[in-house]
């Protein structure tokens, strides 16, 4: 009688989200969406000097080529657009926002939790700073609806009166 032995496979190992700088290497980067690559091969550290967002990039651990990033910026939106609804209660006209915006994750790791792990960061790190800097809300634009469902699972609420695809994650 043959005994089968099955290897369990290593834990994916990553380095902590840290701000992308010019030691990290994107060229190898391919999430399988031109637009998100090219950002990050081409405007990421433009926009972060510029500071019109914050790129956040996770390397294999030892290593400095990014397999994910995403980046945060921040925004307002009209009272009448926060979910929920109860949060517009007593509030002023424009609301501070925090903005997921582009994330992206190498092909070659996708479906193995990275995503929902860059979101819960970036929650957290969203969070983290509305306590020194007001922000009540964390808000994504998601590509597609495909990725709808993603965030979903990460707690965001639709929020079609900003966009037909917005969805929105209340910091309060």
């Amino acid at each position: 009688m043959a005994t089968e032995i099955v290897e369990q496979a290593d834990p994916l190992e990553l380095s902590q989200p840290e701000k992308l700088n010019e030691h990290h290497n994107v060229d190898q980067f391919d999430c399988g969406e031109d637009s998100i690559n090219e950002f990050l091969k081409k405007k990421a550290i433009k926009a972060q000097l510029a500071k019109t967002a914050t790129v956040l990039v996770t390397c294999l651990k030892g290593s400095n080529v990014v397999v994910g990033y995403y980046t945060l910026s921040n925004g307002t939106i009209m009272r009448a657009d926060v979910v929920p609804r109860k949060a517009q209660r007593n509030s002023p006209d424009q609301h501070p926002i925090t903005i997921l915006g582009r994330m992206g994750v190498c092909k070659t790791l996708q479906g193995q939790g990275l995503s929902l792990d860059l979101i819960q960061d970036a929650v957290l790190r969203s969070l983290a700073a509305s306590e020194a800097v007001a922000s009540t809300a964390l808000v994504v634009h998601p590509l597609n609806e495909q990725l709808v469902g993603l965030y979903e699972k990460a707690g965001f609420l639709r929020s079609p009166q900003l966009s037909p695809i917005a969805m929105m994650l209340p910091l309060v």
